[in-house]
Parts: structure tokens; sequence; C-alpha cells
């Protein structure tokens, strides 16, 4: 499973990489290139307006003060920031975690619809970013949540699809993390999200459910 799973990474990243970037995990998400998504583009901001980048959504709540400063660097770029505090744990509430996911696929939609270029991101650009974009191409292109958490996500070392990945780390969002991804993904399966019709009061009272799903094993 491992050496299969190495495999998928390697000929995944081959097809998606973003030629002019060299920020790591950088990759296309969506067919028309409108979408990309990486780690955190510290001490490289200025490779993202050269490939058209015109929005960088932060898909992270601030630590100390990285966030304020890469908005600063963005802004004398000519670039549009939407800093959106999403945490990969310890969620304040489900419902929050919901509602900030809905402002950032709407905001994708919105700059791709504009004609823009948006870059995601959150730390490392795997567990949060995996997700967001997981998400977007389920409700963009209509493919399932086994495919999305296959090719999005684990192949984009989401949790232990990085087998470097510490185990205190992958426990945590098998917790958390994916059950919420598991949550949402049912909105779209279910025709409540729709491109167009992502709205923040489907998520009131929202669920999540233990999982066993992993980037190593099926649910």
């Amino acid at each position: 499973m491992k050496t299969l799973l190495v495999s998928l990474l390697l000929s995944t990243q081959a097809l998606a990489l973003v030629e002019g970037l060299s920020i790591p995990n950088a990759f296309v998400v969506d067919r028309a290139g409108t979408v990309l998504r990486g780690k955190e583009p510290r001490g490289k901001v200025d490779e993202l307006p050269r490939v058209g980048v015109t929005d960088v959504i932060i898909f992270k709540n601030q630590v100390r003060d990285e966030v304020d400063r890469e908005v600063s660097d963005l802004s004398a770029l000519g670039l549009r920031a939407h800093p959106i505090p999403f945490r990969w744990k310890e969620f304040p509430s489900y419902e929050e975690a919901c509602a900030q996911t809905v402002e950032a696929l709407n905001l994708m939609e919105r700059i791709a619809r504009s004609g823009g270029r948006v870059f995601i991101h959150c730390t490392a650009g795997e567990d949060r970013t995996g997700m967001l974009a997981g998400l977007y191409r389920m409700v963009h292109e209509r493919i399932n949540r086994e495919r999305a958490f296959r090719e999005e996500m684990c192949a984009r070392g989401y949790s232990d699809g990085n087998p470097q990945k510490p185990a205190v780390v992958t426990s945590a969002i098998q917790r958390e993390l994916t059950p919420l991804f598991l949550a949402l993904a049912q909105k779209v399966e279910s025709g409540e999200w729709a491109p167009g019709r992502i709205q923040k009061k489907s998520c009131k009272n929202i669920v999540l459910r233990p999982t066993r799903l992993t980037c190593r094993t099926r649910e």
C-alpha cells in the first residue's frame, strides 16, 4: 500500500505541478487552471503575479504575525489577500469551521468567474488546503468524495498521505478534519451544495461522526 501511495503521489505531481512556481506543494486544482494550491509562499510571494495569480486565500489561523506579514507583502505586489482563520484542529465550533469553508469556496468561485487566478494555502499546503481543494473539485467537477480524497488530498500529502507527518498530527486530523471533510462532502453529493449555491446557513446543526478513513485504509 505504501508503494502504491508513493507511486500515486509521484504520478499526480508530474501531471499537476505549476510551471513557474518554486513554492513547495504547488499544484493546479481545476481543469481551467484558475485555482492553484500550495504551501505558504514565505519569501516567494513575488512568484505569484508572474504566473497570473490575482488573489490569495490564506486558509489558516495566525500563529505569530505570519499572516499579517503575508497580507502586507501581497498588497505591495498588487495582489488581493483573503485571510480566513481556519484551524486544523480544536475548532471553536463545527458550525464556524463549516462557515469558513463556505466563505473560501465562494471566494474561489467568484475569483474564477471574474477571470482571476487564485492561490490557496494553509501552512504546509497539505491538510486544510487539501480539504478545501477536494471540496472545490467535488462542487465544480462533480467527482465523488472517494476520488477527491484520494486524488486531491492523499496524493498531495494529506494526513498520513505524507509518511513523514508525525502521528500526533495525523491522529488529530483523523479526529477532526477528516470527519469535517466527510460531512461537507455529503452536502455536495446530496445536491445541497452546487456551483452558486453554497450557503453558510447550511452549516447550522452540522454533525461530525467518527471515521476510520485514512489515506492508507478505506472507510
